[in-house]
């Protein structure tokens, strides 16, 4: 079957209209399992939320997966030029879209292909987790992951990270009070910068990362704050680990004592697999197809369900329209014709991964 590249359009608009924050993607997911039964196309909705759907049979298998849910903060819809502007434009409607519609229209002789399309992957990858140990998806061969890396880039490494939650209890007091030991606040940023000082943190890609996002802190504008919660992103490079930061808290925790607590909630590891690798190359003889030139190598700086994902399969690699660096920007967008050309190069590269198996 084929699709309109109107048509196509309209189903992006269709799903960037569609509110689906992390928690809330129950209406996306009947939108796409709905899109494809009425196209011919088994599909489910499992335990978690996620949309599966398989095409073919045998070996080899072919995962193409993509993320329902978004950052908060939805962004009126609306096409300007070349460009639709929308929250989870490019992270990850469009690389989810893309992949739905390739896996329609894909010609498949051989082997099964499957769409993964998730929930939490902006928490906690609740719903790549539950996949990774469900009987009722075939095991895949190799993974296509859907990320806005670029038209003509694709990523074989990305950076670690975890969220870090610190509390801090003190007794208060007026004011007036010059003891500076008892204020939370100021205890809390102490524990932000001995974090970063005990990580050696930095700004380079091979460097950790300690990013303050939210605070909350202090009752009155007259006391000296007794409370402080602090939400520290941590993100780790390769060649580091989760270990890493657990030792670093551990560190603080005997520094602090009882007046902070600091809660890991969970920790992914960076992850880097062979460029050579199965995915990779058929996604880059798919670029070469369809775009003319070769591909680009490119490496992320945040986290993906890739990260995960490679336990299953060192055949993995992220590709996807979109520019990540306007990404949970309130100026997320993506570019149509990048969009419409993802789906030639998701369609080929199915070609060419089942070709490398023959």
């Amino acid at each position: 079957m084929m699709f309109t590249d109107e048509t196509k359009l309209k189903l992006l608009m269709e799903a960037l209209n569609i509110y689906s924050p992390t928690g809330g993607e129950h209406e996306l997911a009947e939108f796409l399992m709905e899109l494809m039964t009425m196209n011919g196309f088994e599909a489910r909705i499992d335990e978690v939320g996620n949309v599966v759907a398989v095409r073919g049979s045998g070996e080899p298998v072919l995962w193409l997966h993509a993320h329902m849910d978004t950052v908060p903060g939805f962004i009126e819809v609306r096409r300007e030029g070349n460009k639709v502007i929308g929250r989870g434009a490019s992270d990850d409607k469009g690389p989810l879209m893309a992949m739905a519609i390739a896996f329609m229209e894909s010609e498949l002789s051989r082997g099964t292909l499957v769409l993964t399309a998730v929930v939490h992957e902006e928490g906690d990858s609740l719903g790549t987790r539950h996949l990774m140990v469900s009987n009722h998806v075939p095991r895949p061969t190799g993974i296509i992951v859907g990320e806005p890396t670029g038209i003509d880039r694709l990523v074989t490494k990305y950076r670690g990270g975890t969220k870090l939650e610190v509390n801090v209890r003190t007794r208060g007091g007026h004011a007036s009070n010059p003891d500076l030991d008892s204020n939370s606040i100021l205890i809390a940023m102490n524990v932000y910068r001995d974090l970063w000082s005990a990580l050696m943190a930095g700004t380079s890609y091979e460097n950790f990362l300690v990013t303050p996002t939210i605070i909350n802190c202090g009752e009155a504008e007259n006391m000296i704050p007794s409370n402080c919660r602090l939400i520290l992103d941590v993100r780790i490079p390769p060649g580091r680990s989760c270990r890493d930061v657990e030792d670093a808290i551990n560190q603080l925790r005997v520094k602090y004592g009882e007046l902070v607590t600091i809660n890991m909630r969970w920790c992914t590891e960076p992850v880097e697999v062979p460029v050579s690798n199965a995915s990779a190359r058929a996604v880059s003889r798919a670029i070469i197809k369809v775009l003319g030139r070769g591909p680009i190598l490119a490496r992320k700086w945040g986290t993906s369900d890739m990260n995960d994902l490679a336990s299953l399969t060192k055949n993995i690699v992220a590709y996807g329209p979109g520019d990540g660096a306007f990404s949970h920007s309130l100026e997320e967008y993506i570019l149509i014709d990048d969009y419409l050309r993802a789906i030639d190069i998701y369609k080929q590269a199915v070609i060419e991964f089942m070709n490398i198996y023959k």
